[in-house]
């Protein structure tokens, strides 16, 4: 459930659940000069992209679980959950944060971090380069 962009932070969210909160302040979280950075390599994210309920990237070191769908389908482990605890690192400019996105009739959880090792191709068993991590 999106936040009311005229709520401010620390408030409670309207809606069906009274009590629902996204957690922390995004707007202290993803700071100007980090959005800039995001920006500079996806120009169309906006930091209204991130008022979402928060999704952490399992590459990032900021999230609790470090498993991805297998994506390589001569994989004998296809489309199954694996460890990526090898390739996680600091989200720097998202704190690992991932926004809400759409690709085609898949609606899911994109992660917008140019530092993220599976954008930059860095990730165990990614060999694209440029592709952001798309979570469903």
């Amino acid at each position: 459930m999106p936040r009311k962009p005229n709520n401010s932070c620390g408030r409670v969210v309207d809606g069906n659940l009274p009590d629902y909160n996204v957690g922390k302040c995004i707007d202290n979280v993803i700071t100007p000069a980090k959005l800039t950075n995001i920006q500079n390599y996806f120009p169309w994210v906006g930091l209204e992209d991130f008022h979402y309920y928060h999704v952490k990237c399992p590459f990032s070191t900021e999230a609790k679980l470090h498993y991805a769908k297998d994506m390589d389908r001569n994989s004998p482990t296809y489309f199954e959950p694996i460890n990526v605890g090898n390739s996680v690192v600091d989200h720097t400019s998202t704190s690992g944060i991932m926004i809400r996105f759409s690709r085609g009739s898949k609606h899911g959880w994109l992660c917008v971090d140019p530092n993220c090792p599976y954008y930059k191709g860095t990730a165990s068993g990614v060999t694209t380069v440029g592709i952001p991590y798309f979570y469903i």
